[in-house]
């Protein structure tokens, strides 16, 4: 008998928050899937095709949505809110004007979101992937130190410029699927300048998409605005 191989291994931090830190597969589970592919007459050829053809990575990609979802699924949001979410691919060291220019393709040259870019250092280098948790006060009565503070009861992490930036380029059509028009999705990490707490944006309205920098005082008590956080 094949011992089970448990579908989603999640554990639970000293606040009792959802956790889902990765910890790598055990021998003893590959052990596993070779008894179970043997107890199945699936031999030694059509395994490695599997593994060639780029099933098995499909497979382990599948799992990997799975446990996200349910991870997802589990967080409440607070009265009045609703989530969404959004998987990209972030470039955390990409030049800032390209990054502007592939979330807002009609952002005008004077916007001040161009200029900000000395405040916001890559803090990595090469592509990889994330999954942000969309935050939207539907009713009204949100606000950005509201936002805030669910997320950081829930142990999500404010998310960077290039991480919402990515969500407008991947999601051209957002503001169809969330319908809601005209919309942002703001970045939760901020910024000072001319003196104020500003913080970065991409925003939807009709065929025209902008990347904007907005104070953060905007954000209060209003209905068109997704805070954009990271597991």
């Amino acid at each position: 008998m094949v011992p089970k191989i448990s579908a989603l291994l999640v554990g639970y931090n000293k606040k009792g928050v959802m956790s889902t830190k990765y910890t790598p597969v055990t021998v003893g589970q590959m052990e596993c899937g070779r008894k179970m592919a043997n107890e199945k007459k699936v031999g030694r050829a059509p395994f490695q095709l599997a593994l060639d053809d780029g099933r098995f990575a499909r497979f382990l990609d599948s799992i990997k949505v799975d446990h996200l979802c349910t991870y997802f699924a589990a967080i409440t949001p607070p009265p009045g809110a609703r989530i969404h979410m959004v998987r990209v691919r972030v470039k955390q060291d990409r030049e800032w004007q390209e990054a502007v220019n592939a979330a807002g393709p009609n952002t005008p040259d004077h916007y001040n979101v161009r200029k900000v870019a000395d405040l916001y250092t890559p803090i990595g280098t090469g592509e990889a992937e994330e999954n942000l948790v969309l935050l939207n006060y539907q009713s009204g009565g949100g606000s950005w130190g509201r936002a805030l503070a669910w997320a950081e009861s829930l142990g999500l992490k404010n998310t960077n410029p290039r991480e919402v930036f990515a969500v407008g380029e991947k999601y051209p059509i957002l503001h169809k699927t969330l319908a809601l028009n005209p919309m942002y999705v703001v970045a939760t990490t901020e910024c000072s300048f001319v003196s104020s707490c500003q913080a970065c944006c991409v925003w939807w309205d009709g065929a025209r998409r902008d990347a904007c920098l907005r104070w953060i005082g905007d954000f209060i008590v209003s209905a068109d605005v997704w805070f954009a956080f990271r597991k």
